[in-house]
């Protein structure tokens, strides 16, 4: 009972956040135009890049530090993975400077601090305090919308990078917010002293410099095709392919919600032996069938529905929509697999296989994407599909270590 009311509470907690970015995207599509939208898309590509090394996992290393060790010097950890954003990020801010990139500096100022909100938003799951991560995440959402509709409405030129500062402002209102008027999750007994900081930067690095290849998986097979797409076609058909990517990510937002609220009592069961590699194998092959399911929803849907929401100059988005709700189903059964792997702190054999999958995906993205912009998509389903069948392979392997 305690995990599905959990589950619940996240989901609509996390529903209800996303959804007003997700209701914001037609006043984006609308205000911007296709092309200003595909210049966006291309720039928020840089976010995601930029916080796989500014972020390096901190999220996950915090959280599985919590279960493995406590939370007795959990600040030093915290702490430290703090100086190292702080001192990476500067470090590109001067490069931005160098450079004379204004709306990079933006994004690198906007990847600092949402890095910050994914420790505080990992400092509450794993404490199992989902009406707080929700509050987190809804304060996020709306600061988001407020600033960008304001910026968007008071200016009248470079609306992309408005667009880009609004998620500045709003990332470190969050922060603040979190960490000052959320209250404290630590207590003072453990006095932070350079050694300890040491330690606690030697443990951020041991957990998130080996994942650094998986998570640069997921921008290969996310986000790279934007950057490919920017080079080869216009600005225009980015902003159109975009669009459709980004109606059929709520998928996999509510996935991860699920995820959230599942990981806690999934690393429990593990740790006391009640969860065993043929159930979690039955739960990933009786999960396979409803991959189909979400894509079928959108085939269905009429195209005027598209255009009603996106606007009429997206009523190609429709294809995409449906491509990409077909390959991000599959995040269902890998989430199902891969957490058991995390629990056993197999990242370097994770960073392994996510290799591999990107690999095929990059494959089938240079050939794809040299002959129609529509034949991109199944990149991404057929890297998954392969990414799936290699991950079901290692599970054996990490039980027979």
């Amino acid at each position: 009972m305690r995990i599905l009311k959990d589950s619940f509470i996240y989901l609509a907690g996390e529903l209800f956040a996303k959804s007003l970015p997700f209701l914001m995207l037609p006043y984006l599509t609308r205000k911007l135009g296709p092309e200003g939208f595909g210049e966006l898309s291309y720039y928020l590509t840089w976010l995601a890049l930029f916080g796989i090394f500014i972020g390096l996992s901190q999220e996950g290393a915090v959280t599985r530090y919590f279960y493995f060790y406590g939370k007795k010097a959990l600040n030093t950890v915290v702490t430290a993975g703090y100086l190292y954003n702080i001192v990476i990020s500067a470090i590109l801010l001067l490069g931005c400077w160098f450079f004379q990139a204004e709306i990079m500096a933006y994004i690198v100022l906007a990847t600092m601090f949402q890095s910050f909100v994914n420790v505080q938003l990992a400092l509450r799951q794993c404490q199992k305090q989902p009406l707080k991560y929700i509050t987190i995440q809804i304060i996020l959402s709306l600061t988001n919308v407020i600033f960008t509709v304001a910026a968007l409405e008071l200016f009248s030129e470079n609306l992309v990078a408005y667009r880009v500062l609004a998620i500045v402002v709003a990332n470190a209102l969050t922060f603040f917010m979190a960490s000052f008027v959320l209250g404290n999750l630590f207590s003072n007994k453990n006095r932070i002293t350079a050694n300890r900081l040491k330690l606690g930067a030697l443990y951020i690095f041991s957990f998130g410099i080996p994942l650094i290849l998986h998570q640069s998986s997921f921008f290969i097979k996310g986000q790279l095709d934007r950057l490919f797409i920017y080079e080869q076609y216009t600005k225009a058909e980015l902003g159109i392919y975009s669009a459709g990517v980004q109606v059929a990510a709520v998928l996999p937002i509510v996935l991860m919600a699920l995820n959230k609220a599942v990981v806690p009592y999934y690393y429990q069961n593990l740790k006391e032996d009640k969860l065993s590699i043929s159930t979690i194998k039955k739960y990933t092959l009786f999960c396979i069938p409803l991959c189909i399911i979400p894509a079928l929803i959108g085939l269905v849907l009429p195209e005027s529905i598209y255009t009603w929401f996106l606007g009429e100059n997206y009523a190609a988005s429709k294809y995409y929509v449906v491509l990409y709700l077909l390959g991000y189903s599959t995040n269902l059964p890998y989430l199902i697999l891969v957490n058991y792997f995390f629990y056993h702190g197999k990242n370097m054999l994770i960073s392994k296989i996510t290799l591999i999958s990107s690999i095929v995906y990059i494959l089938f993205l240079f050939v794809f994407s040299n002959q129609s912009i529509e034949l991109i998509p199944y990149a991404l389903l057929l890297s998954n599909l392969v990414l799936l069948v290699v991950l079901w392979l290692g599970v054996k392997y990490v039980y027979e270590k």
